[in-house]
């Protein structure tokens, strides 16, 4: 669908909350690279899709003297990528960022999200990725408001173990191809700009968890010829006990589930 058609879906479902609070959407001049739409209040809260990344942000600063102070942080990002993506993502993007909002912890989130992003904008992270599934499975949704509520901390792996892989390979054998194609487009997108955790949930849980071969090549399909020779040789360790490295000083999470669960 037309990325500016989209834009406004996601920008008019993530205003709606904060227009019932007396908030005004104001005009931005759009750049070459980017689309956003800015409401101005208490504070300030923008929408920003950048074209060269595929990503849709929003954001919340301050105001000074009528106008934003421009001390943006980041309460939730997206992937959303108009070739592929169409109304459903557009829609489940701008209500995930109502919720953001209206939710009481958006000052919380604002912090986690900024300390997440310090390493790099490119970072996708295992909740990122739970959310982008939400467009396959809608009540994915729920579940991670659930867990949300109950933990301090997402648990990546034991979400992606527990809710999504059981729906994931289903979905998978009963695609056809186009749609196999389009969720390997999506796939790529995540892995590359993944965080460690991210990348092993998507190789050793979700693509392993596909028994057909040949969809499983599929499902690789739009990845780059370096990835695939990572995900094909996590292939191989299917079934396989995997031994414990020697104590380090720190470890990923992804590590100390995958061996916890030996």
């Amino acid at each position: 669908m037309n990325m500016n058609e989209a834009f406004e879906i996601i920008a008019e479902r993530a205003g709606k909350p904060l227009l019932s609070k007396g908030y005004t959407r104001e005009n931005v001049a759009e750049s070459e690279d980017s689309l956003t739409a800015l409401y101005i209040g208490e504070i300030a809260y923008s929408v920003v899709y950048t074209n060269s990344n595929h990503r849709v942000v929003l954001r919340s600063c301050g105001m000074e003297d009528g106008t934003p102070d421009n001390d943006w942080k980041t309460l939730a990002t997206w992937l959303f990528d108009s070739d592929s993506d169409g109304v459903r993502e557009a829609e489940s993007i701008g209500d995930d960022f109502a919720e953001t909002i209206s939710g009481p912890k958006q000052s919380g989130a604002a912090k986690k999200q900024k300390k997440r992003k310090k390493d790099g904008e490119a970072n996708v992270d295992p909740l990122f990725l739970a959310n982008r599934m939400v467009t396959y499975f809608p009540v994915l949704k729920d579940e991670i408001a659930y867990e949300k509520a109950h933990y301090e901390d997402f648990r990546g792996v034991t979400f992606a173990k527990e809710k999504i892989v059981p729906k994931f390979a289903p979905m998978v054998e009963a695609s056809s191809e186009k749609k196999i194609e389009k969720i390997s487009q999506g796939l790529s997108a995540l892995y590359t700009q993944g965080d460690l955790d991210t990348k092993g949930i998507i190789t050793y849980l979700m693509l392993n968890s596909v028994d057909d071969d040949e969809k499983f090549e599929k499902l690789i399909s739009a990845f780059s010829d370096n990835d695939k020779k990572i995900t094909r040789a996590a292939r191989k360790l299917r079934g396989k006990k995997i031994k414990p490295e020697k104590e380090k000083k720190s470890r990923s999470y992804m590590a100390d589930t995958l061996n916890g669960q030996q």
